[in-house]
């Protein structure tokens, strides 16, 4: 059953690891910087070793959001948006992300029919709980499946 979510939940994330083919795959398609897509260049740049591009991180910590919601009981639609977006630190290859999911205020007005908005704040972390990025965003939540479970 679905239950409103209150600022004071705490949801995490299974790790995913982003493997060399991941990483130079995205940066190829869509951030196709020398440390992203060759290990001697990035050995030579300022993070010394080939790296995520930070969009690539971006996009899977919005994924591991949308499927932690919907793992625990919250009927996630889509991002509706991203307010703040900040890297901290690389994530080479085969190194792990996972996010932590604190919630902020349910707001009622949302712009995707039949949702609600709710105020995320994330953090991306390594293996070894680090955060390497935070993200400011909200989700739209279906209203329908919130209000069946209300007594």
């Amino acid at each position: 059953m679905t239950t409103f979510l209150t600022p004071s939940d705490h949801l995490n994330s299974e790790p995913l690891i982003l493997d060399k083919n991941a990483i130079v795959g995205f940066a190829s398609r869509f951030d196709p910087q020398p440390y992203h897509l060759d290990a001697e260049a990035a050995e030579q740049s300022i993070f010394g070793g080939l790296c995520a591009s930070g969009w690539h991180i971006a996009a899977l910590a919005t994924r591991l959001v949308s499927e932690t919601l919907l793992q625990n009981g919250h009927p996630f639609v889509e991002m509706i948006s991203v307010s703040q977006m900040k890297w901290s630190q690389p994530i080479f290859v085969n190194e792990q992300i996972s996010v932590r999911i604190a919630l902020d205020a349910s707001l009622s007005e949302s712009p995707i029919p039949g949702t609600r908005a709710q105020s995320l704040q994330v953090d991306v972390c390594n293996g070894e709980g680090a955060v390497v990025a935070k993200m400011s965003a909200t989700a739209a939540i279906s209203a329908e499946s919130v209000l069946e479970a209300r007594p």
